[in-house]
């Protein structure tokens, strides 16, 4: 055989290797960046569910906080009255016989910021006001308050004796359980989150007060 022959052979033999080595790389490679553009979007998802978690627990604080003021702003007595007068079936204390409940909901609670300040408990976003969520968010917040368990202060409030006994002014202890909860809007703005066009995550969070109200 002739030395050209010969080099001529090892050349087709070296691009066969070539070419496998290259698919090879390639493979590798693309296996690779789908693995990295995978992870990434994992972390963008969980960090959108942290930030939103974090915003649930936020606005649950927001309506607890709501709710004690509704007491402090010369309400206790008709929040009470209404407890025992009008009783409704609550969440938590379902079950529980002999107990009276009484609810507030997002609007009841933005009645009062709207006649305080002219301000709503949620601010949407507007223009350059990036609002309650942020300015590229797309969801929106609920919050219901129900208030429970009422009872004996079980400590002296200042300027009366215990519970307010003997004297003109009335103090009890109530619970207050605040839920908020934070879902995405629907494409077709109705706040449905019952679209099967969309995946859509709600969040809640639970955070229970107990808070001395008066003078009832």
């Amino acid at each position: 055989m002739s030395p050209t022959l010969m080099r001529l052979r090892a050349r087709k033999s070296e691009r066969g290797t070539a070419v496998l080595i290259v698919v090879m790389v390639t493979t590798l490679v693309t296996a690779i960046g789908l693995f990295a553009v995978r992870n990434a979007s994992f972390v963008d998802q969980a960090v959108g569910y942290s930030r939103q978690s974090t915003q649930t627990a936020a606005l649950a604080e927001l309506g607890a906080s709501a709710a004690i003021a509704e007491f402090g702003a010369n309400k206790a007595s008709t929040l009470v009255a209404q407890m025992e007068n009008a009783p409704e079936t609550c969440v938590s204390n379902k079950g529980l016989s002999g107990t009276t409940c009484y609810r507030l909901f997002k609007d009841d609670l933005e009645n009062s910021t709207l006649a305080f300040n002219n301000q709503p408990l949620l601010v949407p976003t507007s223009g350059s006001e990036t609002g309650s969520f942020g300015p590229v968010s797309d969801s929106f917040g609920d919050i219901f308050v129900e208030i429970t368990e009422k009872g004996p202060t079980g400590r002296p409030v200042a300027g009366t004796d215990i519970g307010g006994v003997g004297t003109s002014l009335k103090y009890a202890r109530v619970t207050l359980t605040t839920t908020g909860q934070v879902r995405p809007l629907a494409p077709s703005g109705d706040n449905d989150t019952c679209d099967q066009s969309i995946a859509a995550v709600a969040s809640k969070k639970v955070m229970r007060a107990r808070v001395v109200v008066g003078p009832i």
